[in-house]
């Protein structure tokens, strides 16, 4: 190996020996990603309410807050944190992270998995329609 080399080589096998005791990584199949996909309702009436307020949700809790049924669906969501982060008046995207099956395992662990649920949404206005699309990381 070069001389040059060696040095950040040395380091790299450092840090990763030490990090073995703070992360893991969990192999997740394109099936178990599928299953904790939020609620194809939830996104609709993540929609539905741009169409009726004409305006999207800055906060979960500002969604919940406008009536029963976009309270309703958010029960059994499995992510316990959330985040509208608005483009413009046509697009928004909605992050949902730490899954509660992550924290169990945190807590069982105390490490952090590299490999955790999580997932974007992406709203945006196509010929007069809102339509989204999930990407699960």
């Amino acid at each position: 190996m070069k001389p040059y080399l060696q040095f950040p080589v040395l380091i790299l096998l450092i840090v990763l020996s030490f990090s073995c005791n703070y992360v893991t990584y969990s192999p997740r199949s394109k099936k178990q990603q599928q299953r904790e996909k939020p609620s194809v309702v939830l996104l609709d009436r993540i929609a539905e309410f741009r169409k009726e307020f004409n305006s999207w949700p800055f906060s979960k809790e500002e969604f919940m807050s406008k009536g029963q049924k976009y309270k309703e669906v958010f029960n059994g969501f499995p992510y316990t944190r959330t985040d509208f982060k608005v483009k413009d008046n046509n697009t928004m995207t909605f992050s949902f992270y730490e899954h509660v099956k992550d924290i169990q395992n945190y807590r069982q662990t105390g490490k952090v998995d590299l490999n955790a649920y999580w997932g974007e949404v992406r709203f945006f206005k196509e010929k007069d329609k809102f339509i989204w699309k999930i990407k699960m990381h």
